[in-house]
């Protein structure tokens, strides 16, 4: 099993009444109506992320720090999105 962990960021859209959560490391953007939605959305976008890079045999890049994160976004919510992959690189 292997364990990937990368710091979002949500942002409160007003206009689409909707957080918007971003993986800044991966270009990532995804969204919710709640926070919680939001967050499970980009964890299932960064299983299919993770799964599609293994397939091709693309880079996957390092994940920033949590704490510089948090400094560079002190107004925003800070999360980490986990994805676990198995043996054949595939989310679980």
């Amino acid at each position: 099993m292997k364990k990937f962990t990368y710091p979002a960021v949500i942002f409160f859209d007003d206009e689409e009444q909707a957080y918007i959560i971003a993986m800044f490391d991966l270009g990532l953007v995804t969204s919710g109506e709640t926070v919680e939605k939001a967050h499970e959305s980009a964890r299932e976008m960064l299983d299919s992320y993770l799964e599609c890079a293994f397939a091709f045999g693309c880079d996957i890049p390092e994940a920033s720090s949590f704490d510089v994160v948090v400094q560079t976004h002190p107004k925003e919510i800070c999360v980490l999105v986990e994805s676990t992959l198995n043996d054949k690189n595939k989310a679980v």
